[in-house]
């Protein structure tokens, strides 16, 4: 059990603290997000997309946790506002690959040092580097989808 003396906060489970974490995430891109007419659900595209250009509509839309046509729609609002370009897939006709134009990878990269300011200040009071936290963190993501995969 951990307990928040700032907040006086118990959470009996690691969910809970994933959760705030997110929450609190959240809170604070949404500022930046608004400031650029984005939604989180868009940025979560043009992170997919940043990360592995070139990448299938099918394949963002199933990495972000998004429906296909949830993801179809905010890609055609990112496309109208230039911040992403289709191309087609040589390889199949009936899908499109995914770009970020110059004005995206912008857009993207500014948002990347508002992430990096967040992780530095959660990161700050914690004895651990904050490299290390991460490496933690990768483990328990690939352990709980490989429960997932299990249950299945």
């Amino acid at each position: 059990m951990t307990t928040n003396k700032n907040t006086n906060c118990i959470n009996h489970y690691l969910n809970c603290h994933i959760m705030i974490l997110n929450k609190s995430h959240q809170a604070f891109i949404n500022k930046y997000l608004k400031e650029k007419n984005i939604s989180y659900n868009q940025y979560e595209l043009l992170l997919h997309i940043y990360h592995d250009e070139g990448s299938i509509q099918g394949k963002i839309a199933s990495a972000c946790g998004t429906d296909k046509c949830g993801a179809s729609r905010s890609l055609k609002i990112l496309e109208n506002k230039k911040l992403i370009i289709k191309k087609l897939d040589e390889n199949n006709r009936r899908s499109y690959k995914l770009f970020l134009t110059d004005k995206g990878k912008k857009e993207v990269e500014e948002l990347i040092e508002k992430e990096i300011q967040w992780e530095n200040y959660i990161c700050e009071n914690i004895d651990i580097k904050k490299e290390e936290l991460f490496k933690i963190l990768n483990i328990a993501c690939i352990n709980s989808l490989n429960l997932i995969k299990k249950s299945q």
